[in-house]
């Protein structure tokens, strides 16, 4: 949740949000998610980190199970991670025909800081190229917005824009590396 490996720029040290933010579904499952328990079978069952804390013999809190039957909140954890997998199987598929479209291109970033003679350049990314996005046929844009594509597409080239924000917050909060010199050759 930063621009830079090993930053979060919305949690602090001790792993609180320092800020009201949107916390991806991804994080909101945890500790629980859906795992093939067996590799020759599609049946997908909720797991957890038995590592947490979260979860115990606790004198306080909410019940997973009322005796062998699993509780609401348990049934809504299932649906939370089975809504989850879901979306992600429509996103895998989203992802695949922008590939068949060929309107994947490698991205990069570079962001000027102030004072700094160089630019911060990310890279590594996928995104859509809007070049090739706008001298797309109509018939084909038209397929796009019907099936849903289209929204979606100007969502992920809207989102690109929070990169900065993002950097923005490391640097407010000391947490931008430093610049290491390329050598010229």
């Amino acid at each position: 949740m930063g621009m830079n490996e090993g930053v979060n720029v919305y949690m602090d040290e001790n792993g609180k949000f320092n800020n009201p933010v949107y916390l991806p579904a991804y994080i909101r499952r945890y500790p629980f998610m859906l795992a093939r328990l067996r590799p020759d079978s599609d049946e997908l069952s909720l797991c957890f980190d038995p590592t947490t804390e979260a979860l115990g013999d606790f004198k306080e809190g909410e019940a997973l199970f009322d005796g062998a039957e699993p509780t609401q909140m348990t049934k809504d954890i299932l649906k939370f991670c089975e809504d989850f997998e879901q979306a992600g199987a429509r996103t895998q598929a989203f992802v695949e025909e922008l590939k068949k479209l060929e309107l994947l291109m490698e991205g990069e970033v570079a962001i000027q800081q102030d004072g700094s003679e160089n630019p911060f350049i990310y890279r590594g990314f996928q995104m859509v190229n809007e070049e090739k996005l706008r001298d797309m046929r109509g018939d084909e844009l038209r397929k796009m917005n019907q099936s849903g594509m289209l929204p979606l597409i100007y969502a992920h080239l809207f989102s690109l824009n929070l990169v900065r924000d993002i950097f923005a917050l490391q640097m407010q909060q000391g947490k931008v590396p430093q610049q290491v010199e390329l050598p010229t050759n």
